[in-house]
């Protein structure tokens, strides 16, 4: 095997020297035929734009967003609590055909690249080829656009940035219009809801004679308490008169009649309406519970109302406000060099790659005719032995 390899070389540089003054002529060919294309190619110049994203305050739903994330991070949901960021790059608004085609129509590129409207996939492709939509590391977006034309070049660079943000406000409108008609809807019913809760309360107030449960139920306990030691302390007296002077003594019987409307008015406090309200008092519990139940409720719909108004209030504002999404930092100015074709590149491709194509020829026809040569060597030798 080794002394293969330096068999193959010398073959292979015996070949290439005997063909040396062939290789020489296509090589001289290749290289002026390189040149006469890249000097027939025409000049194309690129101009580029540069911009930044305005630093916007943050709006009052993604404020509410940022709260929620932090009270999921605090019980441990973080994945589901996920990132607060928008939901798409505006790389998605600058790539998009709503853009390419605006711009395509506006410089009726399908006179200029020779392609009729029709076909406008293949128009879009040769479109795409010519622009290229960068995000800096920085945060800013370059757009470069490479045509013939330096002024078209720089005109489209910069519009394209002004139909972005245009096709940005009217995607924004869109989705703020979405999101509008739906809060004002959701608005609608929590109105209704609350209008429903309030009538409710105003009926079970009226009904149960019950405004203010906390204020009631501490007067009530208070009075109830009271009566309760009152009737104990009779009892005691009572008790000490009957055992001291007799059961039907006037004074034992007095205190006796004194206990009787003590306990009456304590029987009727606890099974009759009247004293705390329309209801007795042993359903104190259950009626206090109903009403802090109706206004729990009316409380809760207040508040998310007042949580959904500010979003509300954005929407309609993002509805017909003029809003910039990039702004323009350097604009695009007509270039005075060109940045295609690279003839340099192209003679030298052209050079180098019919020295190095034509060289692999000549050895696989080399090797060709050796080995059809040594096939019919072998056929020969087969047929002249004898059986």
């Amino acid at each position: 095997m080794n002394h293969q390899n330096p068999e193959i070389g010398k073959k292979t540089y015996v070949i290439l020297l005997e063909n040396k003054w062939i290789i020489l002529i296509v090589v001289i060919i290749s290289t002026l035929a390189g040149l006469i294309i890249s000097l027939l190619l025409p000049n194309k110049y690129t101009a580029s734009v540069n911009a930044v994203p305005p630093k916007t305050s943050t709006s009052p739903f993604e404020s509410m967003l940022g709260g929620l994330t932090s009270t999921l991070k605090d019980i441990g949901l973080t994945k589901i609590a996920g990132k607060t960021e928008g939901m798409y790059s505006f790389l998605v608004i600058l790539d998009s055909r709503a853009v390419k085609d605006s711009i395509i129509r506006k410089y009726r590129l399908d006179t200029v690249y020779n392609i009729p409207l029709v076909k406008m996939t293949k128009l879009r492709k040769t479109f795409e080829s010519n622009l290229e939509v960068a995000l800096e590391p920085e945060g800013n977006y370059v757009v470069s656009f490479t045509d013939e034309n330096p002024e078209r070049a720089a005109a489209i660079a910069n519009d394209y940035i002004e139909i972005s943000n245009s096709v940005a406000q009217q995607v924004i409108r869109t989705e703020a219009s979405f999101n509008r008609e739906y809060l004002e809807k959701r608005i609608n019913s929590i109105d209704s809801l609350i209008s429903v809760i309030i009538d409710s309360l105003q009926v079970y107030s009226k009904e149960k004679l019950i405004f203010s449960p906390e204020e009631q139920a501490k007067a009530i306990s208070t009075s109830y308490v009271e009566l309760k030691a009152n009737k104990i302390s009779q009892e005691v007296i009572y008790d000490l008169y009957k055992s001291r002077f007799g059961e039907n003594d006037p004074i034992t019987l007095t205190q006796k009649s004194i206990l009787e409307s003590l306990r009456s008015k304590l029987t009727d406090l606890e099974n009759k309406p009247g004293f705390a309200g329309n209801f007795p008092l042993t359903s104190l519990t259950k009626v206090g519970t109903e009403f802090l139940r109706l206004y729990a409720e009316l409380e809760t719909y207040t508040k998310v109302k007042s949580i959904l108004l500010p979003f509300l209030e954005e929407n309609r504002l993002n509805e017909n406000k003029q809003m910039q999404f990039l702004i323009v930092l350097d604009k695009a100015t007509p270039p005075d060099q060109k940045s295609k074709p690279k003839r340099s590149l192209i003679v030298l491709g052209s050079f180098f790659g019919s020295f190095i194509l034509f060289c692999c020829f000549l050895v696989f026809l080399h090797s060709l005719k050796s080995f059809l040569k040594s096939g019919k060597t072998n056929t020969k030798e087969t047929l002249n032995e004898p059986n």
